[in-house]
């Protein structure tokens, strides 16, 4: 927002992009971590069924419904680590490369990487390990990352310099 003219989108750089994901990694690793630790069976049945909805997703090639669930996914890891000041500030970060979401899972493979990972996310909050749950939430964030950079440059999506 820019005061007396309105909103409008900013320009983002290649630079911009590596900033926010470098925070995402460590904020979603934290914040499965402590989803390991605090989430209910009922909020774990909910991330299982997430994943399923993924899977027909992408078997149905929605995007809309892909990005809507893949939303929903974080969403549920962010209420299970039970911290709604960490929720606030990733959902910030995540609303600022959100225009370029569709282009990342687009990318070749990117869909069933993600869902695999996603089900590597689910399987680390289950067993309980802060730890692992960290690892794998980060690890998946890097590759987010790294395939909304190479989606960028191949389709060559302008960006500031």
């Amino acid at each position: 927002m820019v005061p007396r003219k309105g909103a409008y989108v900013a320009d983002i750089s290649f630079k911009d992009i590596a900033d926010v994901f470098e925070i995402r990694a460590a904020l979603e690793a934290l914040a499965a971590g402590l989803a390991a630790e605090r989430i209910t069976d009922e909020e774990l049945e909910d991330m299982e069924r997430l994943v399923a909805e993924k899977a027909e997703a992408i078997s149905g090639y929605d995007m809309d419904r892909l990005i809507r669930v893949d939303t929903l996914f974080h969403d549920a890891i962010y209420k299970a680590s039970r911290n709604q000041r960490l929720t606030n500030i990733i959902n910030n970060l995540r609303e600022q490369i959100q225009r370029y979401r569709t282009t990342s899972l687009a990318y070749p493979g990117r869909m069933k990487r993600s869902l695999e990972e996603h089900r590597g996310i689910v399987e680390a909050i289950q067993s309980r390990d802060p730890q692992i749950a960290q690892q794998v939430a980060r690890e998946h964030i890097e590759n987010a990352e790294t395939s909304i950079i190479e989606a960028i440059k191949k389709e060559g999506l302008p960006l500031s310099d």
